[in-house]
């Protein structure tokens, strides 16, 4: 597995889509950081702003993964891996392994970013990014079973996109729900809220109410568990399938 995930982040780390994502995290977080780039940003903490823009690594990822994933069976990649010896099972691992690396990076850029801006986070706001950097590693996760479950590019887009337009709607609507809810039913409630990593960045980012958020623990939690549930179904009868 080691050697699936050295040679899949070298083609990550020269891929031209991941390196522009890369370059727009630093300078975009930079500029969000240094002045209010949208009006109901202005006269918010530098801080703020930076964390604002840290939601679109979720859009991101929603788009390279499957790009990265797809090439890689549909140029038969996957096929000589397993020619050579590979376990797909190994292969799932090292591609999940070799997002999580690859979001890491990202959040790297993003967080230098705003240091270069001026924010300083610390306290809640740093624990804030820490959750949100969890929370896109449960995202990755995600599209990553989705990916090697979907193999036809179209069916894959179309999926990616409807999972991305789900997560926001329904942390909209779930912000409007959890407004009258009360004891136990609010907290199981922003449980659910915090599922989606949108949900757990509407949840720090000041547009969710206070009760949205159950406590940095809980939401790392989630994040830990949809990670181990998305390794679950994508493992799930992997060796069994036909490549062709």
């Amino acid at each position: 597995m080691l050697n699936i995930y050295k040679a899949n982040l070298r083609r990550v780390l020269k891929h031209g889509f991941y390196i522009f994502g890369c370059i727009v995290a630093f300078l975009g977080t930079m500029l969000s950081a240094y002045m209010p780039i949208f009006p109901f940003l202005e006269g918010k903490t530098p801080e703020i702003r930076m964390f604002f823009v840290s939601a679109a690594m979720v859009a991101y990822f929603t788009i390279f993964i499957p790009i990265f994933c797809n090439v890689e069976y549909s140029d038969g990649v996957i096929r000589n891996k397993v020619i050579a010896g590979y376990s797909q099972t190994r292969i799932f691992l090292g591609h999940l392994l070799t997002q999580f690396t690859a979001v890491f990076i990202m959040w790297g850029f993003y967080m230098l970013g705003g240091l270069v801006g001026g924010a300083r986070p610390k306290g809640e706001e740093l624990i804030s990014n820490i959750v949100v950097l969890f929370a896109v590693f449960a995202y990755a996760a995600v599209i990553q079973a989705l990916s090697f479950r979907l193999r036809k590019p179209v069916p894959l887009v179309v999926s990616s996109a409807f999972l991305f337009q789900y997560c926001f709607s329904s942390v909209m609507f779930g912000n409007a729900i959890l407004m009258n809810a009360k004891g136990t039913s609010a907290f199981v409630g922003s449980l659910i809220y915090n599922i989606p990593s949108l949900g757990q960045w509407f949840s720090r980012s000041g547009f969710a109410d206070d009760i949205a958020n159950p406590g940095a623990l809980w939401q790392l939690g989630m994040s830990l568990l949809m990670i181990a549930v998305a390794g679950i179904l994508g493992l799930y009868g992997i060796e069994k399938r036909n490549l062709e």
